[in-house]
């Protein structure tokens, strides 16, 4: 009798661990009620399997995510190279036809223009990937509203917009602890996309709210701009996708990154108009 239970054992081992080496995601094990340690044993390997699974899984993701971040650098890297090595070629094919101080400076200009843009798009890459550490403090709803105020007034008025057009639902006994730099960058990038989507409507509104879900903060900026097509709705927060034609299509991607490194995140509520964007935090980060 023991022998065979071995034996059983030995056997379900071999196919639990060939399973897992071959990525079987529907490998589970039941050895019913006839023995608690048999049935322990078969919870343990089934949980080991779905974490097994669940890292393989966040793995392929992540490599999908960064195959897809090089294949747009080097689309782009190509894309601000290309004029340079052709102008270059030229001039180095043809030197009497730059003689001139006019053809050099629009050579140079170029030159600048180009490399410039390569600076300017691998800022953009650094800053996606080199999140600083976290620095969590206490802060009230209030005083985070307070702060967020007047670094978006210019921005308002740039886009020839009312002061009115922003507001802010604040409890005033909420408290949140978080990164209170990164946090700020999250709600500036949310509400300047809101302010850039009401620019054409009549009565513009963007309305910044403060609550509490299950004791945990919940932020969302609501605008009733044009709305957010379909078609972009598959991509909004994946690196280097964007609308703007002066965007470098990072922003959304790393405000979520900024909100799961606090063990939250940044979801998109509502499409339409209104559009609304949605942070959730947790209840309490450990100072």
């Amino acid at each position: 009798m023991l022998i065979a239970l071995v034996v059983r054992l030995s056997s379900l081992i071999t196919i639990f661990l060939k399973g897992l080496r071959a990525r079987d995601t529907t490998l589970r094990f039941d050895f019913g009620k006839r023995d608690s340690l048999l049935r322990d044993l078969a919870d343990d390997m089934n949980a080991i399997a779905a974490i097994y699974h669940e890292n393989n899984s966040q793995l392929e993701t992540s490599k999908l995510y960064y195959d897809r971040i090089l294949k747009i650098m080097t689309h782009e890297m190509r894309n601000y190279v290309a004029p340079v090595i052709s102008i270059t070629s030229d001039v180095v094919s043809h030197p009497d036809r730059y003689s001139s101080p006019e053809s050099l400076r629009d050579v140079i200009s170029l030159i600048h223009s180009q490399g410039d843009g390569i600076r300017r798009f691998l800022d953009s890459y650094y800053r996606l990937t080199h999140l600083p550490r976290l620095r969590l403090e206490s802060v009230t709803a209030a005083a985070f509203a307070s702060r967020l105020l007047p670094l978006v007034s210019a921005d308002i008025q740039a886009r020839g917009l009312p002061p009115s057009v922003l507001s802010f639902e604040v409890p005033q006994d909420m408290t949140m602890t978080f990164d209170v730099s990164l946090m700020t960058q999250v709600m500036l990038n949310l509400i300047r996309n809101a302010l850039d989507a009401v620019t054409s409507v009549s009565d513009p509104s963007v309305v910044v709210k403060f609550t509490t879900s299950d004791s945990c903060p919940f932020i969302t900026v609501t605008d009733n701009g044009i709305g957010i097509p379909q078609s972009s709705l598959d991509n909004l927060f994946q690196p280097f996708f964007t609308s703007k034609q002066d965007g470098c299509g990072v922003g959304l991607t790393l405000s979520r990154q900024i909100v799961r490194r606090h063990y939250g995140d940044l979801t998109l509520l509502h499409a339409a108009r209104p559009t609304t964007f949605a942070i959730s935090l947790p209840s309490l980060l450990h100072i």
